[in-house]
């Protein structure tokens, strides 16, 4: 009710009063003509005008106070600071408005820093792939240019011909990893779960990998303790054990050996990759999973710092977890699936 309709209200209500008190009075004196009996039921009247428009002062007086009280609890609350005006243990309706108010205040703040954060990431982002953008189109630009003068012999021209093929499929791998990272952190891709067998994934992953494990004369030694079933997106896990085993494979040696093994520990099924490419350093461990972060060891081979941020997002998303121990000569990647996780698919 705004204000001219609550004046309008009153008005009515004063009327009626006067309007019920003459009324009374004029039927008393009609129906006794005693002027006593008359005066009489014009005091209750009157004394009952009284007590009402006394009530009405209180009321007023007291909603007024409670305007006053929640005024001063907004003013504490424009600075979002969490500080209480009431006594939080009591048993009022102010008391419990405040407590709403202050959680209200508190979910607004964690979405501010929830934005914010956001909004950092996407800058980080921009700032990475930028990054990762200028060497390759450098390449480009250079090359093409030399290509354009004509000026040079024909093993120059094939040496040429090779980066500037070797930049276009960085960026084509590039813009392909990036489209995978940003659907799937922005939620376009939905993981198709269901229950499966994992051994078929892991091989799946072997398939794809074989090839370049070849090429480089590495060998890939599978082992698996058993037939485990558990609920997960086939496509996507492949992919991220796809990106341990090329990580092993992109920095080994000829002759190195990666050895993959699928385990049951209780209720998690263990992925476990291990390459002899020396230890990671302590100090990089917190930082290899980073999105485009490279390891000081890793700067001579081609890469762009995004198969193991890949796989952790992956796994992350089916509820399970990758672990890094080192061994005697080299790291162990271990993808870890709860194998009763419980999805709606499942």
């Amino acid at each position: 009710m705004d204000k001219n309709k609550y004046k309008k209200t009153i008005y009515i209500i004063i009327i009626l009063y006067i309007s019920c008190f003459i009324i009374s009075t004029a039927s008393v004196f009609i129906l006794t003509g005693n002027f006593i009996a008359t005066a009489a039921s014009a005091s209750g009247m009157a004394l009952i005008c009284i007590l009402s428009y006394a009530i009405y002062k209180v009321d007023d007086l007291y909603i007024s106070g409670i305007i006053l009280q929640l005024s001063e609890l907004m003013d504490v609350l424009l600075f979002i600071d969490g500080q209480k005006i009431f006594p939080g243990n009591e048993d009022t309706v102010l008391s419990k408005l405040q407590n709403k108010v202050i959680k209200l205040s508190k979910i607004l703040k964690d979405k501010n820093r929830q934005a914010e954060q956001e909004h950092e990431n996407i800058k980080s982002l921009v700032s990475d792939i930028s990054h990762q953008l200028k060497t390759p189109i450098a390449n480009l630009k250079m090359y093409s240019s030399f290509l354009a003068d004509g000026n040079f012999s024909d093993e120059k021209q094939k040496e040429y011909i090779d980066i500037i093929c070797l930049s276009v499929e960085r960026l084509n791998f590039l813009s392909e990893n990036i489209i995978k990272v940003s659907r799937l952190e922005g939620g376009i891709i939905k993981l198709k779960m269901h229950r499966q067998s994992i051994n078929g994934t892991v091989l799946k992953a072997v398939k794809d990998i074989y090839t370049r494990a070849q090429q480089k004369r590495i060998e890939i030694r599978y082992n698996e303790s058993g037939r485990i079933e558990l609920c997960h997106d086939r496509n996507w896990t492949a992919e991220a054990i796809f990106n341990l085993l090329d990580n092993a494979i992109k920095y080994g040696r000829p002759g190195n050996i990666v050895y993959l093994s699928i385990k049951q520990y209780g209720m998690f099924a263990e992925i476990a990759v291990k390459d002899e490419n020396g230890v990671i350093p302590y100090e990089e461990r917190n930082n290899i999973f980073k999105r485009f972060y490279r390891g000081k060891n890793s700067r001579r081979q081609e890469g762009i710092g995004i198969g193991l941020y890949l796989a952790r997002e992956i796994i992350v998303k089916q509820k399970g977890y990758i672990n890094l121990k080192s061994s005697k000569d080299g790291n162990i990647f271990s993808i870890m699936l709860y194998i009763e996780a419980n999805f709606p698919s499942c």
